[in-house]
């Protein structure tokens, strides 16, 4: 993971114009600067207006949940989406599940879940990933903390790249898709857990991201092609709202996860 970390972060660095006057200083300065890096990047992820579906999966992890099969997205549906809207909704989808594959080390998974990403990304006209990302990948699926690197890497790029490029509707897309997916893994494992509430627990810590995700769409909420997803949110924050008052509710518990994945069954 040491040389893969300095590669990736020679290049970050390069991007941030930090260089060296020569190899002997460089090399002392990437083994410096190396954990450094990675930490900034960890940063730098955290400060994007992203409902974090990695962190999501990371708590699902750590609550002791197995891994379930079949829940997510099939990876043959990536063929059906023609839409840039469909394209963008489920590039977020696929992220998520990529990140849950590569999480629980599934190596088949997450080579196939690969793949639909980087079919979207090129479809969807985004330029920011390289034959070096794709080899580094495949080089790396035995090797979780390196992949997981990577990936967090790849979606961010991603993301920064939709910002800046005005492409502001697919980076909402890709946010709501991201958004819903790890959730919806989250509300598809309860049912196979004997003790469900630290996974409600981990649907409740994320009602803080969803506002931030309705705020951002207040901009589109009159544009035909956001309504449908505006509504369904509104929708989940309304019962949000409603277990404010008591967090104990199976009923409306109940209610709120089965709207999540309603919602995100319409998606796929």
């Amino acid at each position: 993971m040491k040389n893969l970390k300095l590669l990736i972060g020679i290049a970050f660095i390069s991007m941030l114009f930090f260089s060296c006057s020569n190899n002997s200083n460089q090399k002392k300065s990437e083994d410096s600067f190396d954990d450094i890096v990675v930490d900034n990047m960890d940063e730098m992820i955290e400060t994007m207006p992203m409902p974090a579906s990695y962190e999501i999966i990371q708590l699902l992890n750590k609550s002791g949940a197995g891994y379930v099969f079949d829940i997510t997205n099939p990876t043959d549906n990536v063929d059906k989406y023609i839409t840039y809207k469909q394209k963008a909704i489920n590039l977020g989808i696929y992220a998520a599940d990529l990140t849950y594959t590569t999480t629980y080390q599934k190596k088949d998974e997450t080579a196939q879940y690969f793949d639909n990403f980087v079919q979207l990304v090129s479809d969807l006209e985004i330029t920011t990933l390289n034959r070096q990302l794709f080899e580094s990948v495949q080089n790396n699926l035995d090797n979780k903390d390196s992949l997981i690197f990577i990936i967090k890497k790849a979606q961010y790029d991603t993301q920064k790249f939709l910002n800046e490029t005005g492409k502001d509707e697919f980076a909402l897309y890709a946010l709501t898709g991201s958004w819903i997916e790890g959730m919806y893994l989250v509300g598809a494992t309860v049912k196979f857990a004997d003790n469900k509430q630290p996974l409600y627990n981990i649907i409740f810590k994320y009602e803080k991201s969803l506002k931030e995700l309705i705020k951002l769409m207040e901009t589109y909420k009159d544009n035909e092609n956001f309504k449908d997803l505006y509504k369904s949110l509104n929708e989940i924050n309304d019962l949000f709202n409603t277990l404010e008052k008591d967090k104990k509710d199976l009923k409306t518990i109940g209610q709120l996860k089965d709207k999540i994945m309603d919602f995100r069954n319409s998606l796929i």
